[in-house]
Parts: C-alpha cells; sequence; structure tokens
C-alpha cells in the first residue's frame, strides 16, 4: 500500500457515502410518511379523538371500523391498512369490555365498605377511644370475602370476565397478524417462523434421545460383560 492510500485524503470519500446513505434513508423515510397519511389509519385516529368518551356508549366505532376492513380485499391493496384497522377495532372492544369488568369488579368493595362501617358502628368501636386495630380487620377480612366471594359467583362478573378474555384474545390475534405483516415487509422472521424451528428443534432433540437409548443400553451390555469376565 502506498503513503497517499495511507494519507487521510481518503477520508472524505467515506464521508460522501455516509451522506449518501442518511440521504436515501430520509427520501424513504418521507415516502412511507407520505404513504400513511394517505391510508385510512390517521382517518381512525381522529375519530378515536374526536369522541374520546365512545368507549363506554358501545361498540359502535369497533363495529364500524371492523366493517370497514372487512370490506373487498384487492391484491395491489395496502393489507397492512386492513389488518390495523382490525387492531384498532379490536383495541377498542378491549377497552370497553376492560371498563365494564372493572364496574363489575369494583361493585364488592362498595357494599363491603358499607357493611363494614355499619357493623362497626353497631358494636361502638368507631367511637371508643382505643378502638382494637386486630379486631377490626379481622372484621373487614370477613366482610370483604363474603363480597368478593358473592360478585364472583353472579351471572353479570362471570359474563364480563368472559367477554374481557375473548377480547384480548382478539386483540392479540389482530396485534400478531399486523406484526407478522410488518416482518414480512422488513424481511424479519414473523412468530410463525420461530414456532416452525421450535418445533423442528424438538422432534430433532427426541429424535437424538431416541438414537441414544440404543447405544447408552449397548454400552451397559458391553461393560457388565467386561466386568463380568
Amino acid at each position: 500500500m502506498s503513503e497517499q492510500d495511507k494519507s487521510p485524503a481518503a477520508a472524505p470519500d467515506h464521508a460522501l457515502e455516509w451522506a449518501r446513505l442518511w440521504q436515501t434513508m430520509a427520501e424513504s423515510s418521507n415516502r412511507l410518511v407520505e404513504a400513511w397519511s394517505g391510508s385510512m389509519a390517521p382517518f381512525m385516529l381522529a375519530r378515536i379523538s374526536e369522541k374520546p368518551v365512545g368507549f363506554g356508549d358501545g361498540n359502535e366505532l369497533s363495529a364500524t371500523i371492523e366493517r370497514m376492513a372487512q370490506g373487498p380485499q384487492l391484491a395491489d391493496a395496502w393489507d397492512i391498512d386492513r389488518k390495523l384497522a382490525l387492531a384498532v377495532a379490536a383495541w377498542i372492544e378491549m377497552r370497553q369490555r376492560l371498563a365494564s369488568y372493572s364496574a363489575v369488579a369494583s361493585a364488592p368493595w362498595t357494599e363491603a365498605s358499607k357493611r363494614f362501617v355499619e357493623a362497626m358502628s353497631a358494636t361502638g368501636a368507631s367511637e371508643a377511644p382505643g378502638p382494637d386495630w386486630r379486631e377490626a380487620f379481622a372484621k373487614w377480612s370477613e366482610i370483604s370475602k363474603q363480597e368478593l366471594i358473592r360478585n364472583q359467583r353472579a351471572d353479570d362478573f362471570l359474563k364480563a370476565q368472559k367477554e374481557l378474555l375473548q377480547a384480548g384474545l382478539q386483540l392479540r390475534s389482530r396485534q400478531d397478524d399486523v406484526a407478522d405483516s410488518v416482518a414480512a415487509m422488513l424481511g424479519l422472521p414473523t412468530r410463525k417462523d420461530f414456532d416452525e424451528v421450535t418445533r423442528q428443534l424438538t422432534e430433532l432433540r427426541r429424535e437424538v434421545r431416541a438414537l441414544e437409548r440404543p447405544m447408552q443400553a449397548k454400552g451397559a451390555e458391553s461393560k457388565g460383560a467386561e466386568n463380568a469376565e
């Protein structure tokens, strides 16, 4: 290598390459922003921000987005938009079911507090100069357990819990679809690919263990024969 190649004069060439690379990445980012702005995702986010209290008014917005996403599918259309719409609809449904579940789950605490105050008033513990906190805590534990058990056996609680679980599973499924689409666009392995690799690795380990058993048995027999001699 000559002295000219070792000189710092070659540094500007690398800087120019980095500048071109950053310019290319910036142009790609601008195109992605333009495509996002032209999609229906900003429309859905704007609708949600216009009606922040709509989660408790029913699933009208969620059903509307679901119908939009389930429309005709074209080969050249952005499939990611449809999956994002389904994910947003599932998220709205999840928020509504979570609010309903929270309302049902918090009901026994209100009733337990009411019963506890009545019980303490009846025994005169609230007016005592030095009430025994252990006795008060035991009474509160007894009342709260009774109310929680009664609430968890009620049909309203079981229904709210079931709907919340179903909404959570649906949201997880929609999120996995979006993640798989993004990974496929970027050329990254998806969750299905990892599941397939895990399945193949598990089967390979089983096969290896199955091949090792006869070899271990033969080794044990040979060792036993040697010891007998």
